[in-house]
């Protein structure tokens, strides 16, 4: 019966995923096809947030009817916080697209092609953090982990080619200033994927990585 109900829980977090990743990627096609999907990502937030609501009164009534216990408990407390971090990508996403709708009909982009790579890089970083969580994969999550670094040099890299931009085209400045809020929030969302995936490796391990905590062994912060 609480394995039924847990796998529940894990089927409406997939759905809510596949939502949040839809929505990274909606406002680049629309970028790259002088479309704005605005509307459409407002919708779709709203539904993130509907579902966010349902499955943490999931975890909340399973706990209170079920009492999980050890591991059982573990997986319903990391679905609540990895269900609180998909609601902050979709808010992330939304910001994105505004920025987006706001640069649609403009080559700017075209002057910083770094930040398709970082787009790229970015979502895969999701993606491999959902799969990691459903598959309880450790070593994919310490890989999603690792990859938070090149995304923030892909942020460092950006933000210094647009200071450079901004003195020569001071007639742009509005343009790549939203080009820096497109980075600032991919950046963000690679940092909300992160959480997920050491959420995961303490799902599967029981370990705690976060600030390095299991570097830190011998102060009894690791739990194995």
């Amino acid at each position: 019966m609480l394995t039924n109900k847990i796998n529940e829980l894990k089927k409406h977090l997939m759905a809510e995923a596949g939502l949040v990743e839809k929505m990274l990627t909606m406002p680049f096609a629309g970028l790259r096809n002088g479309v704005s999907y605005l509307e459409e990502m407002l919708v779709f937030e709203q539904r993130v947030n509907q579902m966010e609501m349902e499955i943490d009164n999931l975890c909340t009534t399973l706990i209170a009817l079920q009492q999980p216990e050890a591991k059982d408990l573990r997986i319903v407390l990391m679905i609540y916080k990895i269900n609180n971090d998909l609601e902050r990508l979709g808010d992330q996403a939304v910001n994105i697209a505004e920025s987006a709708a706001a640069l649609s009909g403009t080559p700017v982009l075209e002057q910083v092609p770094e930040l398709m790579d970082m787009l790229e890089q970015t979502s895969l970083m999701l993606k491999n953090s959902i799969t990691a969580f459903t598959n309880e994969d450790e070593l994919l999550s310490r890989q999603v982990c690792e990859s938070d670094n090149s995304v923030d040099e892909f942020n460092r890299n950006i933000n210094s080619h647009l200071i450079a931009l901004m003195k020569e085209n001071p007639h742009k400045i509005e343009d790549f200033l939203h080009i820096l809020r497109i980075a600032k929030n991919l950046e963000r969302i690679a940092d909300l994927s992160t959480n997920i995936a050491e959420n995961t490796i303490y799902l599967a391990k029981g370990r705690i990585i976060k600030h390095h905590a299991d570097e830190e062994d011998s102060g009894g912060l690791a739990t194995k």
